[in-house]
């Protein structure tokens, strides 16, 4: 496997492992917008085309199922958010792990493909607003949480 996607899933399996609620998965989001908007960052070169499409699929694949693992972390916790319209079925939002797990994928990707293009990372944060919407409502002060300030 190349470096580059080989150092991704190096990085991301301890990272999403520990998303175990909504102020974590902030920490993490704001971390993978900072990676993705590093122009030669491995998580850049690994989402840029190459010719070897069977490692790259491999590669997506491996990433997609560290996210879906997280997602299903987050929806048993309960931290999904509440619905905007009441429901006799569900008071909570209704969430697809897998469908979701390649929404984030797919967020992260095209997000970033734009936002390299404006240099401006609103494109990437907007699409995942879009794929973390069921998530949203429970963010906090990352870097305090992680010691880091």
């Amino acid at each position: 496997m190349r470096t580059h996607f080989a150092e991704v899933l190096a990085r991301e399996g301890p990272c999403l492992v520990g998303v175990t609620d909504g102020a974590m998965l902030a920490c993490w989001r704001r971390r993978i917008v900072d990676e993705l908007m590093t122009p030669r960052s491995p998580y850049v070169l690994a989402l840029q085309p190459t010719d070897d499409v069977s490692e790259r699929v491999d590669f997506l694949d491996r990433w997609r199922e560290l996210i879906a693992e997280m997602v299903d972390r987050l929806v048993q916790s309960g931290t999904t958010i509440d619905a905007p319209w009441p429901s006799a079925e569900a008071t909570r939002v209704a969430v697809d792990v897998q469908k979701t797990a390649v929404l984030i994928l797919a967020a992260l990707h095209g997000g970033s493909t734009l936002s390299q293009l404006v240099q401006d990372p609103r494109p990437l944060n907007a699409a995942l607003d879009l794929a973390l919407a069921p998530f949203a409502a429970t963010e906090d002060n990352c870097r305090a949480r992680m010691g880091t300030e």
